[in-house]
């Protein structure tokens, strides 16, 4: 479910003549260090603020209300209310720092994705959110900045225990857990696809360069040269459960395929796709969605994971990583909503 005004459809809508048009020439405009993964050192950012009203440069993009989460902002158009805004940011605190001790897991993962200055728009339906990307956005600053859309129609406040909201889509109401939650599903791919993807290149690049890619994926890119195909671990595992490399979506996957998404929504977001999968699995939210899910993902608890993808169970699993370890409950630090 993933919103397609992500990083690489942001890149579409706003990248102007003076954005690199190849790799290499990204690549080229600063050197490698020795050391890629290393981070410079910084203060850690305040866990979850209160909710704000926006600057006037962030009014003037439309921008009705915010908060910040550990140095992300986290931007909510007209009509998202309070709590689907205060629901997001407790999820994404909770994939930051699972343990809740105030502190990163991963500091260094945390680090980039503020580096690039990484952030999140909520709006009401995909139709608030595609124009906001198209028309609104340029109005703020950092253009390029990686802006990652959640329509809070698809949050599904089962997984919270909380009552639906008035816009919440209707199958919400008679399927319970089966459907997907959106605050969990977005909130993880900005984590992995800005943050791992660029300190951790060789293990979980996706395969697209972003206008700010850091260091580590520079030099990964240099050494390896362009290409999805082997990217890295993470790609190497996801082609393996879909039972060979695709770089368009197969009419249909070999009888072996555990990973089956059935809409194309390009390379770069079935590795997303695949590696949340993963996450949700490992900490327990598909155990009883086996009924919601076998069209695109045929497993459903943590012992199946690590016999049947060996390969993803160890990568998120590797305490070198440090992922998170339990499902976020919207309620970062026992703030309730």
């Amino acid at each position: 479910m993933k919103l397609l005004f992500s990083v690489s459809a942001i890149v579409l809508i706003i990248t102007g003549c003076n954005s690199p048009d190849t790799v290499d020439s990204i690549i080229a405009q600063s050197p490698p260090t020795s050391q890629p993964n290393q981070v410079e050192k910084t203060a850690v950012p305040t866990p979850l603020t209160e909710i704000e009203p926006p600057t006037e440069n962030e009014k003037s993009a439309l921008i009705d209300k915010t908060i910040t989460v550990f140095g992300i902002k986290v931007f909510a158009l007209e009509g998202v209310t309070h709590r689907d805004l205060t629901l997001v940011a407790n999820v994404l605190a909770q994939w930051i720092d699972n343990d809740e001790d105030g502190t990163p897991d991963n500091p260094a993962v945390l680090a980039e994705i503020v580096r690039q200055k990484s952030r999140m728009i909520l709006g009401v339906t995909f139709d608030q959110i595609g124009p906001w990307h198209e028309h609104s956005q340029r109005m703020l600053k950092y253009v390029h900045a990686p802006t990652y859309g959640l329509d809070v129609t698809t949050i599904n406040h089962n997984w919270y225990g909380l009552p639906l909201s008035e816009y919440s889509q209707g199958h919400y109401r008679t399927e319970g857990l089966l459907p997907p939650d959106a605050a969990t599903e977005e909130t993880f791919h900005l984590i992995t696809d800005i943050g791992y993807a660029n300190v951790y290149p060789s293990t979980f690049w996706h395969g697209e360069v972003g206008d700010n890619p850091s260091e580590a994926l520079r030099s990964h890119i240099a050494k390896r040269g362009e290409g999805q195909k082997d990217a890295s671990l993470l790609t190497v595992a996801m082609d393996n459960a879909r039972g060979g490399y695709f770089k368009h979506m197969p009419n249909q996957y070999p009888d072996n395929a555990w990973y089956t998404r059935s809409d194309d929504c390009g390379y770069k977001c079935f590795v997303g796709e695949y590696i949340h999968w993963g996450m949700i699995t490992l900490v327990g939210y598909n155990e009883t969605r086996e009924q919601g899910i076998r069209d695109q993902w045929q497993i459903t608890n943590a012992h199946s994971l690590r016999n049947r993808d060996p390969a993803l169970y160890g990568l998120l699993t590797n305490t070198e990583y440090n992922f998170p370890k339990t499902a976020p409950d919207g309620s970062y630090g026992n703030l309730s909503q």
